[in-house]
């Protein structure tokens, strides 16, 4: 099993996150997923955000390096490697100074061969037999577009049904578009699935 995490940061996974919500797959990857992948030696690869805008004059942003909610709740000892950091909701777009909290941060731009390079560094080549289980939020929009570039690139990968939530955690809306649009991109599957 390849884990990757999608946007695991305060801002979206803790109380007083700006993005935080309450939603139920917080608790569902920090007390069953991050100990399950630390007992069988596992790495949880991560994608996160800096929604900073170019010049880094907004107060108003969030993901910001340097700050708390920029901080990942995946526990460091699971990480393989630096996250990708990517600047929109697509991972593929990223921004010069992305991730680091002394730059002045550039425009959003297109980097998918830097993506794909990072992909393969971090979590090795496609694989046919071993999918790469996707975590995290928000699952209508970052972890949908992760769900996307990924495949596109090859790779075999789901998303775990108790490892991501909607933006406002609807529990209802979530298991509506697990049915529908994710199943186009990787069918959802559910933790016991994954581990029997």
């Amino acid at each position: 099993m390849r884990l990757l995490s999608v946007d695991f940061q305060n801002d979206f996974v803790s109380p007083g996150g700006v993005h935080y919500r309450g939603q139920p797959c917080v608790g569902f990857v920090t007390d069953t997923v991050v100990p399950y992948a630390r007992a069988h030696g596992l790495a949880v690869a991560e994608i996160v955000s800096d929604y900073r805008t170019p010049g880094g004059d907004s107060a108003d942003v969030t993901c910001v390096p340097g700050q708390w909610g920029f901080e990942s709740a995946i526990a460091a000892a699971v990480k393989p490697a630096a996250p990708w950091v990517k600047a929109s909701i697509a991972p593929t777009w990223v921004r010069d100074g992305g991730g680091l909290a002394d730059a002045v941060p550039g425009p959003e731009r297109p980097d998918p061969s830097g993506f794909t390079a990072w992909l393969d560094a971090t979590i090795g080549p496609p694989a046919s037999d071993e999918p790469i289980v996707i975590v995290g939020l928000v699952l209508e929009v970052c972890v949908l577009a992760s769900l996307i570039d990924v495949r596109l690139r090859g790779y075999p990968a789901v998303v775990l049904a108790e490892g991501v939530d909607t933006y406002d955690g609807d529990q209802r809306r979530k298991q509506e578009f697990l049915d529908t649009l994710a199943g186009f991109w990787g069918q959802p599957m559910t933790w016991s699935q994954l581990t029997s």
